[in-house]
């Protein structure tokens, strides 16, 4: 391992252990000790063999007779290119892997990750020479089966289920428990075991030959047994604690007659009862402070509850009721087109899988199948593409009214304006909210105070999104940090402290001040404490309407002393967007047409950055792995406390 490989290492455990209570501490040393036994588990799948028995299947149904010719001609398309094994996901086409193998392959790379060492002894976070360990396993996740699964059901391509039985029979011979780099963690488990479920309900056990049948049962039975062994606990437990809980659950109430199926299923349910009420806030926000993560969190609980109805075992009343809740809040964060406004992590993961221009809107498309499952059209979304999910878990369900009005989230910590202005729909949203959930926060950004902004669907004022995970390194921390959010930024510093890809080392906490929640008369404010320790200030900030179409950002600094501080306000704005200086103003030009002028603060120093690498201004992740560069206007001031910057917008 390198030097600077090792030295990472050892700062991210540093920072990781300073983010643990005792109690966490306790059990991870407990879960290192379960691990270094384990060790000694080398019989590989013979340890998993079951006697001949049912082939466990996803227990809802799949209303394949809901399948159009749309859907149809898209799964075609998927079937036309993964059959020779043409990938594309996360914005990175797959080599021809040769003598290499497919399940281990790195894409960008084109390195082979171990597969015969242990899968705790492989470090999969701080490894350049492998690559993002996030391409090899959204491979192995194997859902790109699930259209072929049922292209094959629906058309009785005996062809088609061969290959998918020979896929999963290829993984299952080249991926033993627990060697390789496919093993190590919980939520890639549960997800291809999912996979393999409705797989199996789609094309029938008969698809499969009884040796295969008795593999599938051994890969469940493994499976089963690491989900049960090495829960996500502690600042682990966001959404891959709903995702192992998911997978345990389905697997325990199909494998029947494994000895522990039963205390499986129990465990994995009493698991999603649990953690409902902390996965998603009384208001309703998911905690991981993101909507597509409180999307695919939703997903999961969605398959679990059709499971539930399936069974006869129907999750209780007050369950459906949370996630209304969180349908509910989402609808707020959608447009009319069912675009939804981009905030904290998106790593463009999916529980049930179509073809990937369908989950251009997936926020939208999990919506509707959650209207559909509680029941709710009130909370669907005006517009979403119908999916191979909406045969699992039904819908499209779609409203029929527009949402309009002001939304507050106290708990979550978002106040949404929604309303015609200019003849045209906005939406206009603040973060007053935690940066995260749990004490590592690991997918959410440091934009407390942030501003977001689109008019007739277009993004005038946008977030930058995710770009990289675990090889983004100086970029990663650039899409996490401050300066590349529509908020203000102190001395050049974060207003909250990076220390490492999933972790922080201090936390803003901000707050909601004042809001009036008419929409004419549209006001909200809230303040941070994040640069306190540092300048010795907390950041105000105002946001309100001050005409039919003109909005004023009102910035200041409250605190110590009279000394002006270097400040640095962001706009940031969406793909298409275009920001051209206009006599002392800003247009935001979108098609050849300005969309909104913006008067800059007085005294403010400003400057239009569109990609620029060495200083990470003027970018945008449009979709993981993908970075674009965009139009970032830059306002430079100095400002002591009290001092009033205010910026005015006009829609147009």
């Amino acid at each position: 391992m390198r030097a600077e490989s090792k030295q990472s290492r050892l700062i991210w455990y540093a920072n990781r252990l300073r983010s643990m209570s005792a109690g966490e501490i306790t059990h991870r040393f407990a879960e290192f000790a379960k691990k270094r036994q384990a060790r000694g588990w080398t019989q590989r799948w013979a340890a998993f063999e079951m006697p001949t028995g049912p082939l466990p299947a996803y227990p809802g149904k799949v209303a394949l007779h809901q399948a159009d010719e749309n859907l149809l001609a898209g799964w075609r398309k998927l079937a036309a290119s993964t059959r020779f094994r043409r990938f594309s996901f996360l914005g990175q086409d797959w080599p021809e892997a040769g003598g290499a193998s497919l399940w281990h392959l790195d894409p960008a790379t084109e390195r082979e990750w171990p597969k015969d060492r242990y899968c705790f002894d492989i470090d999969y976070r701080h490894n350049e020479a492998y690559g993002d360990v996030k391409y090899v396993w959204e491979v192995n996740r194997l859902q790109y089966l699930q259209p072929l699964a049922a292209l094959a059901a629906k058309t009785g391509n005996a062809g088609l289920k061969e290959f998918i039985a020979g896929e999963i029979e290829s993984w299952i011979d080249d991926n033993p428990p627990f060697f390789g780099v496919n093993w190590p963690s919980g939520i890639e488990l549960s997800l291809r075991a999912i996979t393999v479920l409705i797989v199996v309900r789609l094309i029938g056990a008969d698809a499969f030959s009884e040796e295969l049948r008795g593999k599938l049962r051994a890969l469940f039975s493994a499976t089963a047994t690491w989900l049960d062994r090495y829960p996500s606990e502690f600042s682990s437990a966001n959404n891959h604690l709903v995702a192992e809980a998911a997978g345990l659950y389905l697997v325990g109430a199909t494998l029947t007659d494994h000895p522990e199926s039963t205390r499986w299923a129990k465990k994995g349910r009493a698991i999603l009862e649990r953690e409902v009420e902390k996965q998603i806030l009384s208001d309703g926000i998911g905690a991981e402070q993101s909507p597509t993560y409180t999307a695919f969190t939703l997903e999961f609980y969605l398959l679990a509850l059709r499971a539930g109805e399936a069974l006869g075992e129907p999750f209780p009343a007050s369950f459906y009721e949370r996630l209304t809740l969180a349908g509910e809040a989402l609808s707020w964060f959608l447009d009319e087109n069912g675009c939804s406004l981009r905030i904290g992590d998106d790593d463009e993961g999916r529980v049930l899988f179509d073809d990937p221009a369908r989950d251009a809107r997936y926020v939208a498309s999990v919506l509707s199948c959650l209207a559909a499952v509680c029941e709710r059209a009130d909370i669907a979304p005006l517009a979403a593409p119908v999916h191979f999910r909406n045969l699992v878990l039904g819908g499209p369900v779609l409203a029929q009214e527009k949402l309009e009005g002001v939304r507050s989230f106290g708990d979550g910590g978002y106040t949404i304006l929604r309303d015609q202005v200019a003849d045209k729909p906005a939406i206009l949203a603040v973060d007053h909210g935690p940066l995260g959930y749990l004490s590592i926060a690991a997918h959410g950004h440091a934009d407390a105070l942030s501003v977001w902004l689109t008019h007739d669907g277009v993004p005038l004022l946008a977030d930058a999104g995710t770009y990289l995970y675990h090889s983004g390194g100086a970029w990663r921390d650039a899409f996490r940090g401050t300066a590349l959010h529509n908020t203000l930024t102190i001395g050049g510093e974060d207003q909250s402290r990076i220390a490492g890809a999933f972790n922080w080392s201090s936390k803003a906490e901000a707050k909601r001040l004042e809001i009036v929640d008419a929409p004419s008369d549209f006001l909200v404010s809230a303040s941070h404490d994040g640069y306190r320790k540092s300048f010795g200030v907390d950041h105000i900030r105002e946001v309100r309407r001050t005409g039919e179409a003109t909005f004023e950002i009102v910035d200041r600094l409250e605190g110590e002393g009279d000394d002006p501080r270097d400040v640095q306000l962001g706009f940031l704005a969406g793909e298409g967007v275009e920001i051209v200086p206009t006599n002392g103003f800003f247009a935001f030009i979108a098609n050849g047409a300005p969309r909104m002028c913006l008067e800059p603060p007085e005294g403010a120093e400003p400057r239009v950055v569109i990609g620029a690498e060495d200083e990470r201004l003027g970018f945008i992740s449009p979709r993981f792995g993908v970075l674009l560069p965009a139009w970032q206007l830059v306002l430079n001031t100095r400002a002591a406390p009290g001092r009033r910057l205010v910026t005015r917008l006009r829609l147009l």
